[in-house]
């Protein structure tokens, strides 16, 4: 038997992707389809996720208040000389603007490409293929932007305005002693509440994946209690008084994923009041229409504002160049 090669443009495509693949009578089909992975995490799990506020705005305007005002004792008041008289305090404000972008993508199809693919049996759906592919690209772009930011906007990686340490965490937290390690546990939490005026307490630390794929070792071999991973977890939920506490992994932690030269370590507060990310629109389709019978398409949109730092001394990032 001859099998006849997919010829395109005069060119025999011997491994094309599409409808058209060689196959033969001795050729099963597997009933499965394997479709192709992406590095997805719950953003909602690393900061505020605000979702159908503001709508179409052109971008979202959040108010801070600062108090203005002496000091306490300059309020005790008496009978002689000017201890009558009654100060004052104020409150001042300014604002934090986040700028809206929106987003819009479409899908089409046409007759020939839906018979072509139904050809092939009934092991996939060009159609939900399609809209699967524009969700997956809308996810990850969300994913993106929630870290890095777009533009001028920034993400909750790369804030301008929060501090950079570059002494607590000098190499890996898995290839730190036991000396080292118990070093590190004592001071960063106080490294953390100095720079913000001892005015909140951390609810997460992120920490590069590569770094957390190794704390499930022991810090001491010929002791092995807990893991590094667990010694982490319990110091900083008793010290911060937050059984909540979360220490999560991020790739984009990575020097390689980052800025391909340090290892970006951080510290904050999660709360919305803190800092925050917008979707004002999320993800909805059109309905699929033609206009001419033979050609189908639908669009679908969003919006996102990248994140708002609001309190910037409540966000510290460390770094180190360790590999």
């Amino acid at each position: 038997m001859t099998i006849q090669p997919f010829v395109k443009d005069g060119k025999v495509m011997e491994n094309s992707t599409g409808y058209r693949q060689v196959i033969s009578t001795l050729t099963a089909i597997a009933s499965q389809v394997s479709k192709q992975k992406f590095y997805k995490i719950p953003i909602a799990d690393y900061m505020p996720v605000l979702v159908g506020k503001s709508g179409y705005s052109l971008d979202i305007l959040n108010w801070r208040t600062f108090s203005d005002g002496e000091d306490f004792d300059t309020g005790i008041i008496g009978n002689a000389g000017n201890k009558n008289k009654i100060q004052e305090v104020d409150a001042t404000l300014d604002s934090v603007s986040q700028i809206v972008y929106p987003w819009a993508k479409g899908i089409s199809y046409t007759i020939f490409q839906v018979e072509q693919a139904a050809l092939a049996g009934n092991f996939f759906s060009l159609i939900e293929a399609k809209e699967v592919s524009r969700k997956t690209n809308w996810d990850l772009g969300i994913q993106k932007k929630a870290f890095f930011g777009y533009g001028d906007s920034k993400g909750l990686l790369n804030q301008a305005g929060a501090t950079t340490n570059t002494t607590t965490i000098t190499k890996r937290l898995n290839g730190m002693t036991a000396a080292e390690l118990n070093s590190f546990v004592g001071a960063i939490l106080g490294v953390y509440r100095t720079n913000c005026n001892y005015t909140a307490y951390p609810t997460h630390f992120v920490i590069p994946e590569t770094d957390w794929n190794g704390l499930g070792q022991f810090p001491d071999a010929t002791y092995p209690l807990k893991s590094r991973l667990a010694i982490l977890e319990e110091t900083f939920r008793v010290m911060t008084m937050n059984p909540n506490f979360k220490i999560l992994p991020l790739a984009y932690c990575d020097k390689a994923n980052f800025d391909e030269t340090n290892n970006i370590y951080l510290l904050y507060n999660s709360d919305p009041t803190s800092l925050k990310f917008d979707i004002p629109l999320d993800y909805q389709m059109s309905t699929t229409a033609s206009i001419n019978g033979f050609q189908w398409a639908n669009v679908a949109w969003g919006s996102f504002a990248p994140l708002a730092l609001l309190r910037p001394k409540e966000l510290m990032y460390f770094t180190n160049t360790a590999t």
